[in-house]
């Protein structure tokens, strides 16, 4: 370089060829292309050291996000099968940590943490039912043993059990008797029950004449679960153990019930946490494909036809980072509650990942999975979100599928999830069908 000229080496007046490539090529996605340098500080070498200087750190910055995505991918996976196996009984599953102290690592110690209480809440319940099941054989063994026939003794012995309990003849279905507990349960009084016929302790006729069976087979039913109705409406979940006696000629049976309506409600939680995605109200994922695999063996054995389809989003990294994650939640829940609208029944909506969605169309040929799929991106392409002053609008893009024979379910999400990208080549807002 002459040391009289005192120009900007990187000045405008003519971009370096291998530095317009460069840029190219990272756009390109190439993020580990580096220029070379020829150390002589001119002005190609200081544009090839700015350049290589820019692609270190977005190269950088791409390997942090994929690490963070992998990681919270690797979480999620693991709340799910812990969620799974909670909803089944386990209770010893523990999330694996890795103690970052950042948000993904405290949800994994929330939900261990909460794992581990409701284990002792459930234990110290099934703890307690079973300390009250052998107070009461107690109970009933050393009195009866003790009173022996006395009737008047008996029904005392009845009236004073921890437990609710009813006496109910099997001749006419009346109640003969009835203590406290149980009056309380049903929300009315000894003396309206007593007499009076049974509660509906059975939800239809053929299931009472099961209960009825084992009875006079067994002369016992254990732990059976039942939903019960109060006399002024309310229901609530009991486990109901019934033996058969004999007193004074008249077959009797003795029922007691266990109040499980709280454990119920839990279980019920954890299993809905299990199979529904709480931000989108869609199925989870593993959910979504326990179900398609159903539907997928019945079509591929009846030779009924059967779409799926794949459902992404367009540009929706740049709304969260423009708007923010409340807006992508909000958009990612409008797009869901709008699929569901324009759905059967019995078609099946998951979430896939991300900001992909997953349909399954039963008894659908690909025709009419289009027409529902473009229904959908119209309907989509009309949602309006408020962002301040700003209106934010939304598209999607689709990759829609047929069953090909026998192929499988994971073979058409591959060939779905390539019809998507064609989509989205193609422009977006657009659905992109395959045979």
């Amino acid at each position: 370089m002459d040391p009289a000229d005192h120009s900007d080496p990187l000045s405008a007046d003519a971009v370096p060829a291998a530095l317009v490539d460069g840029f190219f090529r990272l756009c390109q996605g190439e993020f580990d292309y580096r220029l070379p340098r020829t150390l002589n500080r001119d002005r190609d070498d200081t544009a090839a050291f700015f350049f290589n200087t820019i692609a270190e750190e977005l190269e950088r910055l791409l390997r942090t996000s994929r690490q963070r995505e992998d990681r919270l991918a690797r979480t999620v996976a693991h709340l799910s099968d812990a969620l799974v196996r909670v909803a089944a009984g386990d209770f010893t599953v523990q999330v694996a940590r890795d103690y970052g102290g950042d948000a993904t690592d405290v949800l994994a110690f929330l939900v261990n943490n909460t794992i581990s209480e409701l284990s002792t809440f459930v234990a110290a319940n099934e703890r307690r039912a079973e300390e009250d099941r052998l107070r009461l054989e107690r109970i009933v063994l050393q009195r009866t043993s003790e009173l022996r026939q006395s009737e008047e003794n008996f029904r005392t012995l009845l009236a004073t059990a921890p437990v609710p309990m009813l006496l109910i003849s099997l001749d006419d279905d009346r109640v003969r008797f009835c203590n406290e507990r149980a009056a309380d349960l049903f929300e009315t009084t000894v003396e309206d029950i007593v007499g009076a016929r049974a509660p509906q302790l059975h939800p239809d006729e053929q299931t009472y004449r099961r209960f009825r069976d084992t009875l006079e087979r067994d002369r016992r039913v254990d732990a059976a679960g039942v939903e019960i109705r109060t006399r002024r409406g309310a229901c609530f979940y009991s486990l109901l153990n019934a033996r058969t006696l004999v007193s004074s000629g008249e077959t009797l049976v003795m029922l007691t019930l266990t109040d499980v309506t709280e454990q119920k409600r839990i279980e019920d939680q954890l299993r809905a946490l299990a199979t529904t995605d709480t931000l989108t109200g869609a199925f989870t994922r593993r959910h979504f494909f326990d179900l398609a695999e159903l539907e997928w063996a019945r079509s591929t054995r009846h030779q009924h036809p059967l779409c799926v389809a794949l459902i992404d989003v367009d540009h929706f990294k740049s709304v969260n980072d423009r708007f923010g994650h409340t807006i992508g939640d909000e958009a990612l829940r409008a797009v869901a509650e709008t699929v569901r609208g324009k759905l059967r029944r019995h078609d099946l909506l998951g979430r896939y990942g991300g900001d992909e969605l997953a349909l399954l169309f039963p008894e659908t040929p690909l025709e009419g999975a289009r027409q529902v799929s473009d229904r959908i991106r119209r309907a989509v392409a009309g949602i309006e979100l408020a962002h301040g002053e700003i209106t934010v609008k939304l598209t999607i893009s689709a990759g829609l599928v047929a069953r090909r024979g026998d192929e499988g379910l994971a073979v058409a999400c591959q060939r779905a999830d390539a019809a998507l990208y064609e989509a989205k080549d193609a422009g977006r807002d657009c659905v992109v069908g395959v045979d």
